[in-house]
């Protein structure tokens, strides 16, 4: 009996039972045969269904918190009682470790074999719906993002359409502009030629009358002075 209660196999009558306590680490032997051994699991910890509406975010939970937002009522044996026993027997052989269990089973009224691997069945449903739901969140804002992304491309390239457009605008604009601008500049170029040209041709038609003035005063006057 001290070396059985050593190993977490049994209580003596008046001992603390805790449920709850942390399961040791054991080898995947013993995981196996929780899990085999497990009654089928309930059918409500299913996948979330398509089309529920927004998947909740369910990242960061303990699996405290996942139990309990399952529902899994806390158990007389738990399956971490179990594993941890598995795991002070684990020196034995697979069917000398059994026949141990079996025996423990039978010399413990307060438990059975049942216990842990019903309560394993419901963590194992808790733990694979809590997935489903992180993986339906994952998925969900993937095609989110997927949204977002199309329709910020949508906005963008309706932007890039609009910018262009007055872009070719202004080009057009600048360009009448640019030649308003040069045949003004000619116009008024040419306005000017003509004035210099026409000043021209009029001061030399007022030298050529002042030169004929000038030599008619000249010459009487050297006239007058004989």
């Amino acid at each position: 009996m001290n070396l059985l209660e050593r190993a977490g196999l049994v209580r003596r009558e008046g001992e603390a039972f805790d449920p709850d306590a942390a399961p040791a680490s054991g080898d995947s032997g013993d995981a196996a045969l929780v899990a085999s051994q497990a009654p089928p699991r309930p059918s409500d910890h299913g996948a979330p269904l398509a089309n529920e509406g927004p998947v909740a975010d369910v990242s960061g939970l303990s699996l405290a918190q996942i139990y309990a937002s399952a529902g899994v009522a806390a158990a007389s044996y738990p399956a971490e009682r179990l594993l941890r026993l598995l795991d002070g027997l684990k020196a034995m052989e697979e069917g000398t470790r059994r026949q141990a269990i079996a025996a423990m089973d039978a010399a413990d009224d307060t438990w059975t074999i049942a216990d842990p691997l019903h309560d394993a069945s419901l963590k194992i449903a808790a733990i694979e719906a809590h997935a489903a739901t992180l993986r339906a969140g994952v998925t969900q804002a993937e095609q989110d993002t997927q949204m977002t992304l199309g329709a910020v491309q949508q906005r963008q390239d309706k932007s890039v359409a609009e910018i262009k457009r007055q872009i070719n605008e202004l080009e057009g604009l600048l360009a009448r502009e640019l030649a308003r601008g040069a045949q003004e500049s000619a116009a008024l170029a040419a306005t000017l030629q003509s004035r210099r040209e026409a000043a021209l041709r009029e001061l030399e038609s007022l030298m050529r009358t002042v030169g004929q003035f000038q030599a008619l005063v000249s010459q009487f006057k050297s006239a007058g002075a004989a």
